[in-house]
């Protein structure tokens, strides 16, 4: 691979990681790419030389961010083998942990649903509804192991643990809740799970 190419892309990703910051402060309609070139320091020309729309480039984000979640928590067999509470937790720190560290996509995601737009659903397509679809089938053998007939919709409790992690989330990183802001990630993220799986009861305990 040539200097020259390795530098190209290196200038496509960087590119790619202003342009994240500003898509999610004015949303996809509300940014022009005038500012996406003035944020990454190249001219427009440049810009359209590397992304030849908004759109595209919109999508490199997008990919961009599948491939990170990808990387850091491949959903293959070494994830089916943990334990139910390993299996939980894992999950919820991984999402937890990205948010704390960078809420920029977590941002831009909200701001696309909101404004209608496509990228919001491809993520949950190609990542978020993969995802859920591995809590689910868990839930559902976590069923059949302990002989619960009566449980919730796996599908539905899926969506309702997801929707614990990133709820915790956005009152840490968007509300500045002071009881979530002063609990590290980590115990955060056992205090879920905890919940989850046996309620707010004793520890072992089903409330």
């Amino acid at each position: 691979m040539s200097g020259r190419r390795l530098a190209g892309e290196a200038r496509s990703q960087a590119i790619v990681q202003s342009a994240l910051g500003l898509f999610a402060r004015e949303g996809f309609d509300g940014t022009t790419t005038r500012q996406l070139a003035r944020a990454a320091g190249v001219s427009e020309a440049l810009l359209f030389k590397h992304f030849p729309n908004k759109q595209a480039l919109y999508r490199a984000i997008l990919e961009s961010k599948i491939r990170e979640a990808e990387s850091a928590l491949p959903l293959d067999e070494t994830l089916d083998r943990l334990e139910d509470e390993e299996f939980f937790l894992k999950i919820a720190t991984h999402i937890m942990r990205r948010v704390d560290a960078d809420d920029a996509f977590c941002r831009l995601m909200i701001r696309s649903a909101l404004d209608g737009h496509e990228l919001a659903l491809q993520f949950h397509h190609a990542r978020a509804g993969r995802l859920l679809t591995r809590i689910a089938r868990r839930l559902k053998d976590r069923y059949r192991r302990l002989g619960i007939r009566d449980g919730l919709n796996p599908a539905l409790a899926a969506r309702l643990f997801n929707g614990m992690i990133l709820s915790s989330m956005m009152q840490r990183r968007f509300f500045n809740d002071e009881v979530i802001m002063r609990t590290p990630i980590d115990p955060l993220a056992r205090a879920v799970v905890r919940v989850f799986l046996q309620g707010t009861g004793a520890p072992g305990r089903r409330s």
